[in-house]
């Protein structure tokens, strides 16, 4: 019974998490920063006192982002922006761009001129990881990151804070890859939608706060369906996936999304932080360890390599790519990707995600037709 409402407790804060957030910040007094990417170094941020908050894509109307951006920029973008200008995002004293993709560089200008948060960083973080002088210039990145925290916050962040946030991020880390293994090996007893939530949550809950949660729904997701689920089982691919629609439509089809590479999900908890020794070095090495995502470079690390051992291991029968329309890093990587899945015999699917909402009508047919291919 307490696992049952731990998880509709997290399922109302992922259905209206601004209001969530509202709430924390007036209860605790604290200030919360936002950020736009899996790869911003959340530990620097909780050591400093402030609650790191991934900005995700809000359901508002699009209206006043089209004055500022092309008509080509990515939902997220779009949503984004619109959901600052609305004053929806007024919980917030400042916003963190990372380097990613094109447009989230040009964002954080429009970001900067328009909302004028109090705080406002752009981390540009390196492209290519593999090399020394990437590294070096990586700690000098996450080094002048937390200079610029403690002139916001008027005190130093120490060594021993940044251990100790390291260890509280690990074991979120080391919990969401609890449920990621337990959702590939007993998938008919939480629905996918409902392992989105726990993941989802991750984005905005304070860390302390959301490890007590996930070790009381532990036990719930560790209990064996009542009967095996005959369900195609599906591996779901892009950047961020933050809708249950999708998962359920996908669920209504026949199948089940056991695995995937998402920024909202594998990508954000994979690896962990080593906690001994320079902190900031450990952070940087975190990020040049991980498997590089599309807007990231890496040879030693082969992408499309790990990406199928990962769809092969999850025993998936399909893989379906769910992409951000205009989100070009995600787009020149999809060719690539679905070419070494076609060479093991894996099929596939692409849904795009266009600004202003989810076309379902047409994502069922071609979802309900995919999983008929697979002998669902």
């Amino acid at each position: 019974m307490e696992e049952k409402r731990a998880l509709s407790e997290l399922r109302e804060i992922a259905e209206a998490p601004f209001l969530y957030l509202r709430s924390w910040k007036k209860k605790t007094g604290k200030k919360i920063l936002g950020y736009f990417c899996t790869n911003t170094p959340e530990e620097t941020i909780h050591a400093a006192g402030l609650l790191p908050v991934r900005i995700l894509k809000s359901k508002e109307h699009l209206s006043l982002a089209s004055k500022h951006l092309q008509s080509y920029s990515c939902s997220l973008i779009q949503s984004c922006l619109e959901a600052g200008l609305r004053g929806n995002l007024d919980f917030l004293q400042g916003t963190v761009f990372p380097h990613t993709c094109d447009s989230i560089q040009r964002l954080s200008d429009i970001w900067r001129e328009n909302l004028r948060f109090p705080f406002h960083w752009d981390l540009v973080l390196p492209v290519k990881l593999h090399t020394k002088s990437a590294r070096s210039y990586l700690l000098q990145e996450l080094r002048r990151f937390q200079l610029g925290l403690q002139d916001f916050i008027g005190h130093s962040i120490s060594d021993e804070d940044l251990h100790a946030a390291i260890a509280i991020f690990n074991e979120n880390r080391s919990l969401l890859q609890e449920f990621y293994r337990l959702r590939a090996s007993n998938s008919g007893h939480l629905s996918a939608a409902e392992f989105l939530t726990i993941f989802n949550t991750a984005a905005c809950l304070p860390k302390e706060e959301h490890n007590t949660r996930l070790r009381k729904l532990l036990p719930l997701a560790k209990e064996k369906p009542s009967s095996s689920s005959d369900k195609i089982r599906l591996f779901l691919a892009g950047s961020i996936c933050d809708q249950p629609e999708i998962f359920d439509l996908l669920e209504a089809c026949g199948a089940s999304v056991v695995a995937d590479d998402l920024c909202t999900g594998w990508r954000y908890f994979a690896g962990e932080v080593a906690n001994e020794g320079d902190p900031l070095e450990a952070l940087a090495d975190r990020l040049i360890k991980k498997v590089p995502c599309p807007c990231k470079y890496n040879p030693g690390i082969d992408r499309g390599d790990e990406f199928l051992e990962r769809v092969v291991s999850s025993r998936s029968q399909g893989v379906v790519f769910v992409l951000l329309k205009f989100c070009d890093p995600h787009a020149f990587d999809y060719p690539f990707l679905k070419k070494k899945l076609a060479e093991q015999k894996i099929s596939s699917l692409l849904l795009e995600i266009e600004p202003g909402g989810l076309p379902l009508g047409g994502m069922e047919t071609r979802g309900q037709a995919f999983v008929e291919t697979l002998g669902g």
